[in-house]
C-alpha cells in the first residue's frame, strides 16, 4: 500500500546529488530509502585502489539525509566470504557512519559476488537488521566490483531482485560486462555502469549521483505511470484474441517458470476478459507444442488466473519453429468461434536458441495478420527473435525472467495503442539541442527519434501538427506547426537538418519557442499542446522563467536529458517530474517513443470514452429520408457507439425507429458488446411514413425502465438521442413528453439535419447546448466527435453500484487560499458528496479542515442524511492559518478513523481519506501518511496550484497515477470530479472483491481447528500490532465459527508463550 514511499524519497536525493563545480549539496529533505553497498574487497584491488572506493562511498553517503527515520545505509564487504560492516540500523548519526566508512577494512581474497548477493538478501535486507521493506520503503543495492566472479551470480541476483530490491552494478577495470548485466535490474542500459580504472571512479561520481539515484525514483514513477496508462488504454480494447506461446524446456528453472506465469497473470489484469471482449489462450512448448487451454475455455479473469497458476512445466528441448507452426490452426479455430475477424496477437517467451528454423513459420503467421511479440530471456538468440517478431519494435530481450515484469506495460501499451490513439489531435513542437557537445552520430539519432514519433502519429491539418526548432547559442526554426501536414514532408525536412554547433542557451531557446504555440503560428487552443525538449548538457542560462511562460499557456513540456544533462534544469523546463526523463545515452531515446505518442493521444484526459450510461437512439425513419441518407444516419450512430465502452456493466444501447408510429428495434439489455450493437444498427431498414416525433418521445420513456435494462436505480446516466430531418407532424405534442423525460432524469440530445425545426429541437432538449444541427447528411459523418465531448460533459460522477465506505475529506484552510478560492473548494466538495449514496449503512462522510491546527467539521456519525452534509458544506467556515498537513493526517488517524467517530474500520468497510492542498506542508507528512496506510486506509492527494508534487506522492497510496491529482487552479477542480469519484468507486470495489474472495475461499471450510500463534515481542510497534489485530479479525469474520464447525484458538509469544483463548 505504501510501497512507493521509498521511491518518492529518492527524488529529492536525486536533486540534491547534483553538483555545482566541486561543491556537494547535502540532501536535507530526502526522507525514506534503504540503500546497501555490496563492495568487492578482493586481492586484485589493492590498498590504494580500495581507498578510492572508500572515498567514493563516503561522497555518496555524505549527500544523503542519513537517519533511522530517513535514509538508512548498509555496507557489505566480500571476497571469498561476505561480511556485514554496517547494518541498516547500525547508525543513527551520519557523522558516525562517515567516520566508519573512512576506516572500512581491506582484507583481500577471492571474488565470490554470487555469495555476497545471497548474503545481502538473507542477512541485510531483513527486518531484524533494519530493513523497512514491509513498510513500503524502497530497497536498493549498489554492487561495486573490479573483476569476474568466481561463482554464479545469475540466480542469487535474480533472487535479490525478486525480493523487491533494485540492483545497480558498478564495474571497475576488469569487471565482466555480461556479468554486470546479469546482476543489475532491468533496464540494464540504465543500471549498469563501468569505468576502466579506480582513478576514474571520481569522474563517474557526478554521473552516478545525477543518473543512478535519479533513475531509482524515475524508474518507479515511469513504471507506475506506464502501468496506469496501459490499463487505461486497454479498457478501450473492444475485441482481441491473444495466445501466449511459452517455453517450458529444461533450461528454465522453476522460479523462472513462475515468473512467466506471473507475467501472464499481470497481463490479464489489464484487459476486459470475456468471449465478446478479449480472449486468451496458452500453448507451451519444448520438443513438442502442447495446448494448455484455448481461447474459448475460460471467459472470466478469475478462471484464467487460476488456470495459468496451474500450468506445469515438463522440460525437454527447444523446438520453437515447430511450436510456431502449430499456432496456425489455433488461430483458424479462433476466427470460426468468433464468427468474425478481430485483431490477433501471439506473445512468445523463450530462454534459448531454437533447435529448429523459425523464420518461415513466423512469417506464415504474420501473413495471416497475426501480430507476434517475441520475448527473449537470458541466452535467447536475437537473430531468431527478430525473425519471429518481424520488426525490432516487437522484439524484446531481457537478462532474466524477473525482468519480464517491467517490460509488460510496454507490450500491453503497444497492443492497445490503436484503440486509444485512433482520434489523435495535438500540436507538438520538438526543441532539439544542436550544440557542439553532441557528436554527429548522436545528432542523427535525435533526428531518427523525431521521425519515429511522427510516423507513429496521425499527421494532418485537423489531427496532429508538428513543428521543429533546433538551438545552441542561437535558434533555428526548421518548420512551424502550420507548414507541413504530411509525414513525408516533415521527415524530408528533418533529414535535411544540419547541426549548429556552439553553446547551450536553453533558456533563450525556450523564450524563442513560446510564440510558435500561438494561433498566428499555427497553434490551436482547443487541442493538447506539447513541447518535447531534448538536451545533452547543462544550460548556460536560466530556464525557469521562460519555461514557466510556456507552461502557463497550458503546454505540456517533456524534458529529456541525455548523459550529463542537469536534472534541476530538466525539472524546471518541464514543471512536472513525471514528464522528466534522464537517459544514459542517445540510444535510449527509442524506448521513449511510444510513451510520448501516448502523451499526444492525451490518454490522461478526464473523459476518454463514455464508460457507463444508458443510451437510446430515437431515429426518424420517415419517407423524407432516402435510403442513402438513412445509411449515413446508421454510420453516424455506429460512430457514436464506437466512442463508448459497451458492456453489461458499462454503456448499454437501445434503438427505436419512428415514422407514423414508433417501434423498438432493440432494448438496453439486448446486447453487451460494441460489435453486436453495430451489427444490429447496420441491419436497420427505414419504415417510411410521416414524422410523429411527439408520439415517439412518449413511447421512448418506458424503454428506460428496469425491465428493458434501464439502470436508473443504480444512478446510471440515461440519455435519449433524437435524430430527425424534418418538422414534426405532431408539433403540439412535443413539449409534454420532453418534460416527462427530463423529469425522470433522462437527458435529451436533439440532432437535426437539413429540414429539422430548430425550435422543435430545443423544445425536446430543453437546453441549447444539447442541440446539434447540420445542413446536410454528410456533415453527420464528423459530428460524432462533438457529441462525444458533450457526452463527457454530461456524465455525472456517480458510482454504478451501491457501496459501503467511510470517506473523510481533509481540506486545506490555510491563509494562502483566500475566500474566493475556498468557495471553489466548497463547490468541489459539494459535487463529490452529491455523487454518493450517503446513509448510515452505505457511504459515511467526514470532514476535517486543517491549517496551523486541524479542526473537526463533522464526523462519520454526525450526519445520517446527504442533504445535511451538503448544507454544512455550503456554509463551511474558512479557517485561515498555516499549512500543517502532517498534523492533519495524524488527527485523522486518532480522531476520525476510530469507532467512536463512526468509522467502521473494524467491520471490513473501506476507509478512505482525500487530502486537498494548495501548498507545501510546514511539517513532515510522509511518516504520518505511512501510519494511515499501515492501518489499511487509502489516501488520495489533490494538489492545487503551488502544491508540491513530491509531497503529494509522499501522502498518496500507490499507484500514484490513480491516487494523485494535480490542477493548475481552484477553478479547475470541477474538471477532475469525475475521475476522483470513479477512483473512489474503484477503490471500494477492489476492497469488496478482496473481502468476497476471502469469504468465498473460507466458506467451504465447514470443519476445522485453527490456532493463531502471534508475535507479541517489543520489535512490533503498537500501530503494527493493531494491524495484526485487524488482520485476525477480518480473517475470522470470514469463517463459519461453531463448536461443530470451525474452532479457533489464539496464543501470543515473546520471551514466553501466553494462551489468549482456546
Amino acid at each position: 500500500m505504501a510501497g512507493t514511499q521509498g521511491f518518492l524519497a529518492m527524488f529529492t536525493i536525486a536533486v540534491c546529488f547534483l553538483l555545482s563545480g566541486a561543491q556537494e549539496t547535502v540532501c536535507s529533505d530526502a526522507s525514506l530509502a534503504d540503500i546497501v553497498f555490496i563492495v568487492d574487497e578482493s586481492g586484485s584491488i589493492g590498498n590504494d585502489n580500495f581507498q578510492l572506493v572508500r572515498d567514493f562511498i563516503h561522497n555518496i553517503v555524505d549527500g544523503l539525509n542519513v537517519g533511522l527515520n530517513s535514509v538508512r545505509v548498509g555496507i557489505v564487504l566480500y571476497s571469498d566470504q561476505a561480511s556485514a560492516q554496517v547494518f541498516l540500523n547500525s547508525f543513527q548519526e551520519k557523522t558516525e557512519m562517515l567516520t566508519f566508512i573512512k576506516m572500512l577494512p581491506y582484507r583481500g581474497g577471492g571474488t565470490k559476488t554470487g555469495k555476497a548477493l545471497e548474503f545481502a538478501r538473507t542477512n541485510i535486507f531483513i527486518r531484524e537488521q533494519g530493513s523497512r521493506k514491509q513498510e513500503g520503503v524502497q530497497q536498493v543495492a549498489i554492487v561495486i566490483t573490479d573483476g569476474q566472479s568466481q561463482d554464479n551470480v545469475s540466480s542469487p541476483a535474480a533472487a535479490l531482485r525478486r525480493a523487491g530490491v533494485t540492483v545497480y552494478a558498478l564495474g571497475i577495470k576488469d569487471a565482466n560486462k555480461k556479468e554486470l548485466t546479469q546482476i543489475a535490474s532491468h533496464p540494464t542500459t540504465k543500471n549498469v555502469f563501468k569505468v576502466d580504472s579506480f582513478v576514474n571512479l571520481k569522474t563517474l561520481e557526478m554521473r552516478l549521483k545525477n543518473s543512478l539515484f535519479y533513475n531509482i525514483l524515475q524508474r518507479s514513477v515511469k513504471l507506475n505511470e506506464r502501468a496506469f496508462t496501459a490499463k487505461k488504454s486497454c479498457v478501450e480494447t473492444g475485441e482481441a484474441d491473444i495466445y501466449f506461446l511459452i517455453d517450458q524446456s529444461g533450461s528454465i528453472e522453476y522460479p523462472d517458470f513462475d515468473d512467466m506465469k506471473n507475467f501472464m497473470n499481470e497481463f490479464l489484469g489489464t484487459f476486459r476478459i470475456g468471449q465478446q471482449h478479449v480472449r486468451v489462450g496458452v500453448v507451451k512448448f519444448s520438443d513438442l507444442p502442447t495446448l494448455e487451454f484455448d481461447l474459448t475455455t475460460y471467459s472470466d479473469k478469475d478462471s484464467l488466473v487460476k488456470a495459468v497458476n496451474g500450468i506445469k512445466q515438463l522440460g525437454g528441448g527447444t523446438q520453437t519453429g515447430k511450436a510456431l507452426e502449430s499456432m496456425g490452426p489455433h488461430f483458424v479455430s479462433a476466427k470460426a468461434s468468433r464468427g468474425h475477424e478481430v485483431r490477433e496477437f501471439l506473445i512468445l517467451i523463450t530462454d534459448g536458441e531454437s533447435q529448429d528454423k523459425v523464420r518461415d513459420q513466423a512469417k506464415h503467421l504474420r501473413d495471416q495478420n497475426i501480430i507476434i511479440y517475441a520475448i527473449g530471456v537470458k541466452e535467447a538468440n536475437e537473430t531468431q527473435l527478430l525473425e519471429i517478431a518481424g520488426s525490432e519494435e516487437k522484439m524484446f530481450n531481457v537478462n532474466n525472467f524477473d525482468a519480464l515484469k517491467p517490460i509488460k506495460n510496454e507490450i500491453i501499451t503497444n497492443i492497445c495503442f490503436e484503440d486509444i490513439c485512433k482520434d489523435m489531435q495535438g500540436d507538438v513542437i520538438f526543441l532539439i539541442d544542436s550544440s557542439g557537445s553532441i557528436n554527429p552520430e548522436d545528432f542523427n539519432k535525435m533526428k531518427k527519434f523525431m521521425e519515429s514519433i511522427i510516423n507513429k502519429s496521425t499527421i494532418g491539418l485537423n489531427e496532429v501538427r508538428v513543428g521543429v526548432i533546433q538551438f545552441s547559442d542561437k535558434q533555428d526554426q526548421i518548420f512551424p506547426l502550420n507548414e507541413y501536414y504530411k509525414k513525408a514532408d516533415m521527415v524530408q525536412s528533418i533529414e535535411a537538418m544540419t547541426q549548429l554547433g556552439g553553446g547551450t542557451l536553453t533558456g533563450k531557446a525556450l523564450s524563442f519557442t513560446s510564440q510558435f504555440f500561438d494561433p498566428a503560428r499555427g497553434g490551436r487552443t482547443n487541442v493538447r499542446q506539447m513541447l518535447i525538449v531534448v538536451t545533452d548538457g547543462e544550460a548556460q542560462d536560466k530556464v525557469l522563467a521562460p519555461a514557466k511562460e510556456i507552461q502557463d499557456k497550458g503546454v505540456k513540456v517533456y524534458a529529456i536529458g541525455v548523459g550529463n544533462a542537469k536534472f534541476q534544469d530538466l525539472l524546471e523546463i518541464s514543471g512536472n517530474r513525471a514528464r522528466v526523463y534522464s537517459e544514459v545515452d542517445f540510444d535510449a531515446l527509442g524506448a521513449l517513443e511510444s510513451q510520448l505518442v501516448l502523451g499526444i493521444c492525451d490518454i490522461d484526459k478526464d473523459c476518454v470514452r463514455t464508460e457507463v450510461a444508458d443510451i437510446i437512439f430515437l431515429v426518424d425513419g420517415s419517407s423524407s429520408i432516402s435510403p442513402q441518407h438513412f445509411t449515413i444516419m446508421k454510420n453516424f450512430m455506429m460512430a457514436l457507439v464506437n466512442e463508448t465502452t459497451v458492456g453489461e456493466k458499462q454503456t448499454r444501447f437501445g434503438l427505436i425507429v419512428f415514422s407514423d408510429k414508433p417501434e423498438s428495434k432493440f432494448t438496453l439489455n439486448s446486447y453487451t458488446s460494441r460489435r453486436e450493437v453495430n451489427t444490429a444498427i447496420s441491419k436497420l431498414k427505414a419504415p417510411t411514413g410521416d414524422t410523429y416525433t411527439g408520439k415517439a418521445l412518449k413511447y421512448s420513456l418506458g424503454y428506460f425502465g428496469k425491465e428493458y435494462g434501464g439502470r436508473k436505480a443504480l444512478k446510471v446516466p440515461q440519455w435519449l438521442m433524437v435524430i430527425t430531418d424534418g418538422e414534426a407532424t405532431d408539433p403540439d405534442d412535443l413539449k409534454k413528453p420532453s418534460e416527462m423525460l427530463r423529469d425522470n432524469g433522462i437527458v435529451v440530445f436533439s440532432i437535426g439535419v437539413v429540414g429539422a425545426n430548430k425550435d422543435e429541437l430545443e423544445t425536446m432538449a430543453g437546453d441549447p447546448a444539447r442541440v446539434f444541427f447540420v445542413d446536410s447528411f454528410h456533415e453527420l459523418e464528423t459530428l460524432h466527435k462533438n457529441i462525444s465531448i458533450e457526452f463527457c460533459n454530461n456524465i455525472k460522477p456517480v458510482c454504478m453500484k451501491e457501496m459501503m465506505a467511510d470517506i473523510v475529506f481533509l481540506v486545506d484552510g490555510s491563509e494562502s487560499i483566500g475566500m474566493e478560492n475556498f468557495q471553489q473548494m466548497r463547490q468541489f466538495l459539494f459535487t463529490l458528496v452529491t455523487s454518493f449514496d450517503v446513509a448510515p449503512d452505505k457511504v459515511r462522510i467526514g470532514l476535517v479542515q486543517y491549517s496551523t491546527t486541524p479542526r473537526t467539521e463533522f464526523l462519520f456519525n454526525t450526519f445520517s442524511e446527504k442533504q445535511n452534509i451538503l448544507d454544512y458544506i455550503n456554509e463551511l467556515p474558512y479557517k485561515g492559518g498555516g499549512t500543517m498537513i502532517g498534523e492533519g493526517l495524524d488527527f485523522l488517524l486518532n480522531e476520525l478513523f476510530v469507532p467512536r467517530a463512526g468509522s467502521r474500520i473494524n467491520d471490513n468497510v473501506p476507509q478512505i481519506a482525500v487530502v486537498i492542498t494548495d501548498g507545501q506542508s510546514q511539517d513532515n507528512v510522509e511518516l504520518h501518511a505511512l501510519e494511515l496506510q499501515k492501518r489499511g486506509i487509502t489516501l488520495y492527494a489533490i494538489g492545487i496550484k503551488d502544491a508540491d508534487e513530491e509531497e503529494l506522492e509522499d501522502i498518496a497510496t500507490k499507484p500514484f497515477n490513480q491516487h494523485v491529482f494535480r490542477v493548475s487552479g481552484f477553478e479547475a477542480l470541477q474538471g477532475i470530479s469525475q475521475s476522483i469519484v470513479q477512483g473512489l468507486c474503484t477503490t471500494v470495489e477492489e476492497a469488496k472483491r478482496q473481502i468476497t474472495h476471502v469469504d468465498r475461499n473460507c466458506s467451504s471450510a465447514t470443519v476445522a481447528d485453527i490456532v493463531f500463534l502471534v508475535d507479541g515481542s517489543t520489535s512490533i510497534s503498537p500501530v503494527d500490532f493493531q494491524v495484526v489485530q485487524m488482520f485476525l479479525r477480518r480473517f475470522i469474520e470470514g469463517l463459519d465459527i461453531g463448536s461443530d464447525k470451525v474452532r479457533v484458538g489464539l496464543a501470543q509469544f515473546s520471551d514466553e508463550p501466553k494462551k489468549e483463548f482456546l
